[in-house]
């Protein structure tokens, strides 16, 4: 018995210093992954984040969505890495995206989820709305997909897609080479407003975007020649004469500057033909050629409608149509990334991503050089885009 005891105290002596070994091997490999793990982490965001006027606010998360703070210190950790996305600079890289779009998944999809109960919240108290006067639901039944463009919220990209990937032959990218796309003759299946050639299964979206941005971009374009020729009868021509008419003396005055403004817009169309007229530096109507924001607004104020300034809830008619996605402009890359993972676009990224790197500059980028609205456009934009803000969360 003693000899039995004897030998258990020796085993014992033996173990304990290749247990205590192993115990500090452990340790040490521990913290050598640990640290090499989280440097790398580090790496991987730091240059992402080195500027502190890019940080992205949770200021917003705080007052609308109620989150824990547990909750928000993770959203701020995985989310705080850019406000302004430099598609051309750092955050070129699509693997980075890829990633940047993994760690923030499950908080998109948690956004876009509450903005459709939004939506939703927002349409039941408005009981028996009219709707647009026609349909600009647009079947692309190839893929699965009924996409309602929002213009200047990122539409030309998709148009775009959709005319090189699925017509045959085309010598411009005009949306009119997608007319017999447009869907009619709704029926209602399952509880769902379908229309004619629409498939049952088909995943409803749209991008939308804040409409003072809209409108800015849309003054924006219009200051191309391109654009001043395209849409000089739709509503350049009135807003400019409506709104600067009033700075003419005479009628007489009045006839000789309209003949100028003729004229110009004459060579805009055949640059090549004609040579550039001579312009007063008097004349009004020419001095810009084209619309700016606040004659715009003013324009649209007297009851003009046009698809590039429409309320994107009655554009698209959301509460009729009953989306599965709607995603903000300004949250791209990550919403953009969601969404084409969402309708089976993910190998196209590449497309999206090169496109949306030459697109027009995002909302706090673009107004930065516009002059405030003043207390009176703010009531009109308020009551105008009354449901577009209430819906989609944007602020005036």
């Amino acid at each position: 018995m003693g000899q039995r005891s004897e030998m258990n105290r020796r085993h014992h002596q033996s173990t304990y210093p290749k247990k205590f070994t192993q115990m500090i091997l452990t340790i040490i490999l521990f913290c050598i992954g640990g640290t090499y793990y989280f440097s790398n982490r580090a790496q991987d965001f730091q240059i992402y984040s080195t500027s502190d006027n890019e940080n992205l606010s949770v200021k917003h998360l705080q007052t609308y969505y109620q989150h824990s703070p547990l909750e928000l210190q993770k959203i701020d950790e995985l989310y705080n890495i850019t406000k302004v996305l430099d598609y051309k600079g750092r955050l070129s890289d699509i693997d980075y995206l890829d990633n940047f779009y993994y760690y923030n998944k499950e908080f998109v999809e948690t956004t876009i989820n509450k903005r459709m109960k939004q939506v939703d919240k927002v349409c039941a108290t408005m009981g028996n709305e009219i709707p647009y006067s026609s349909v600009h639901l647009y079947q692309i039944n190839e893929i699965g997909v009924s996409w309602c463009p929002v213009f200047k919220a990122g539409s030309t990209t998709w148009k775009n897609y959709f005319i090189k990937r699925f017509v045959n032959l085309h010598f411009t990218n005009s949306l009119s080479l997608l007319e017999d796309r447009i869907l009619t003759k709704s029926r209602m299946v399952g509880g769902k407003l379908l229309y004619k050639d629409e498939k049952i299964s088909n995943i409803r979206f749209t991008v939308v975007r804040h409409p003072l941005s809209r409108l800015i971009s849309h003054v924006h374009n219009a200051a191309k020649d391109n654009e001043m020729v395209a849409m000089k009868n739709s509503w350049i021509y009135d807003a400019i004469f409506d709104n600067r008419r009033g700075r003419v003396n005479s009628s007489a005055e009045l006839e000789t500057y309209k003949d100028e403004f003729d004229r110009y817009y004459l060579w805009l169309t055949l640059k090549k033909v004609y040579s550039k007229p001579r312009i007063s530096d008097k004349n009004p109507f020419l001095n810009p050629p084209y619309p700016v924001l606040n004659e715009l607004i003013r324009f649209i104020r007297t009851g003009r409608t046009n698809g590039h300034w429409a309320p994107a809830w009655r554009w698209c008619d959301i509460c009729c149509n009953r989306y599965n996605y709607i995603i903000k402009l300004e949250e791209e890359p990550l919403e953009l990334w969601f969404l084409l993972d969402k309708v089976g676009l993910w190998s196209e990224r590449r497309y999206f991503h090169d496109t949306k790197a030459n697109s027009s500059p995002k909302f706090d980028n673009e107004t930065q050089n516009f002059p405030a609205l003043n207390d009176d456009q703010k009531r009109w934009m308020r009551m105008y885009y009354d449901r577009d803000f209430e819906m989609f969360d944007y602020d005036v």
